[in-house]
């Protein structure tokens, strides 16, 4: 694996952590609105979540069929991440997480009225997974480079943790709710909730203006056809050394530790012998962890250690993962609890400071391609739970899970060794910048870091 060429920091030193600088964002109208929208589709993206793997297990109670739906949903982002993110680099951001948006709040309507009717089948559920999964493949790509051009580079940290800190909070209550909704009343109720949810972030989302970053192709050139544009972007993340190594980081994680929330319904009911309420505790938990690590990273825009950070959070949720497995079996629940509430804060972290060092690395004209190769990793996330749920079928979820923890702990000291001026050196940082001054629409943001 080849070494990173050193990248000279700007002049300045890191400075410590202040929550300050991370508050910085919401100075900025158009990000408040963003950020907004955020809230309430990750508040019903979390009760679907619930939803579909209590509705899966209902249906077949079985780990490979949760594993399985969880499939349709990553399957599609597999096939059209990449077509997303050539579509986010030629087309209006704003309007493509729009229809994203859009779509996945009509599926939750379907959804609900297919329960209403007793028309829902395991095998409609697939479908329905393939919607949304299609949908959040097409105008996730979008809102990354979205963000970039509302805040700044200088401020894409803040501005990215923030968004996490929305998402872990729906976290806290999200999953907890749709549970004792489902206990209380019924699946459709959550299903319908779920679509209310997203028309409202749909209207948060029609204040942002068009235009942000809308093309960043130099002026009286025409660009190539779609197809060329994704194969430009494949060769320039397999040339960058960085981007490289920290999809590969991105991607590992992914694959062995992150399925595991897709199985947890059925480890809740089979392993701890609890129920829906309590597998909504566990997901709430996790969420105060996730929650927890966004507010720390938000404080650290201005640290240069970002990479040993990331590092150290993959090592530590490794061990979560064992730490699940093990804690569970001896001291039942509250050693879940604790062993969730390490995976949230771990994760959170990890995936935040890795979203954050890719677009760092990532020329403007690349945005949308780079972050769909990054949006890679969470298809693999479903598309795993499918062969995990097989084998926790075989071998018990236990044992799985603590294979899967030790593997990707040795995989970060691996990493260590093969690549110790990244895991070790120092990032370079920007200069700090009001972040309600961002670049005017239709120009780029600042020069990216690191290149």
């Amino acid at each position: 694996m080849a070494e990173f060429r050193p990248v000279p920091p700007v002049p300045g030193r890191s400075r410590g952590p202040s929550f300050r600088t991370g508050l910085v964002v919401f100075r900025n109208r158009h990000y408040r609105l963003l950020w907004l929208s955020s809230l309430f589709s990750f508040t019903g993206m979390q009760m679907q979540m619930v939803a579909r793997a209590l509705l899966a297990w209902e249906l077949t109670g079985s780990f490979g069929a949760v594993g399985l739906i969880s499939l349709s949903f990553g399957l599609p982002m597999l096939l059209f991440s990449l077509v997303g993110g050539s579509l986010a680099d030629r087309f209006e951001k704003r309007n493509l997480t729009l229809a994203s948006q859009l779509a996945t709040g009509a599926l939750a309507l379907a959804s609900a009225l297919m329960l209403i009717t007793g028309t829902i089948t395991i095998g409609w559920l697939f479908v329905l997974g393939l919607g949304g999964g299609t949908a959040m493949a097409l105008g996730m790509p979008a809102r990354m480079p979205l963000m970039v051009y509302l805040v700044g580079p200088q401020n894409l940290m803040a501005a990215m943790a923030m968004s996490n800190a929305a998402m872990n909070f729906t976290r806290l209550f999200g999953p907890a709710a749709a549970g004792a909704m489902a206990a209380a009343w019924n699946l459709e109720s959550v299903y319908f909730t779920q679509a209310a949810l997203y028309a409202v972030a749909c209207l948060a989302l029609l204040g942002i203006p068009t235009g942000l970053g809308h093309s960043v192709a130099p002026p009286g050139t025409s660009r190539p056809g779609m197809w060329r544009e994704i194969g430009d972007g494949l060769r320039y993340v397999m040339g960058d050394p960085r981007l490289r190594t920290l999809n590969l980081m991105m991607f590992t994680v992914a694959f062995f530790v992150m399925p595991y929330v897709m199985l947890l319904a059925g480890f809740v009911q089979e392993d701890l012998g609890k129920g829906e309420q309590e597998y909504g505790i566990l997901q709430s938990v996790s969420g105060a962890g996730a929650l927890l690590a966004s507010l720390v990273i938000a404080s650290l825009t201005a640290f240069d250690r970002k990479a040993l950070l990331q590092w150290a959070s993959g090592i530590v949720g490794g061990l979560g993962l064992v730490g699940l497995a093990v804690g569970s079996q001896a001291f039942g629940f509250a050693g879940a609890l604790v062993a969730t509430l390490i995976l949230g804060l771990a994760l959170t972290a990890y995936q935040t400071i890795n979203g954050t060092l890719t677009m760092e690395a990532a020329r403007p004209e690349f945005y949308g391609r780079v972050m769909s190769i990054n949006m890679l990793s969470f298809s693999a996330m479903p598309l795993m739970a499918w062969p995990l749920g097989q084998l926790a079928d075989l071998t018990g979820a236990r044992a799985m899970f603590t294979g899967q923890g030790i593997l990707v702990a040795a995989f970060m000291l691996v990493m260590a060794v093969l690549q110790p001026r990244h895991i070790f050196g120092r990032s370079p940082v920007l200069s700090a910048q009001d972040a309600s001054q961002p670049p005017a629409p239709g120009q780029q943001p600042g020069p990216a870091l690191g290149n």
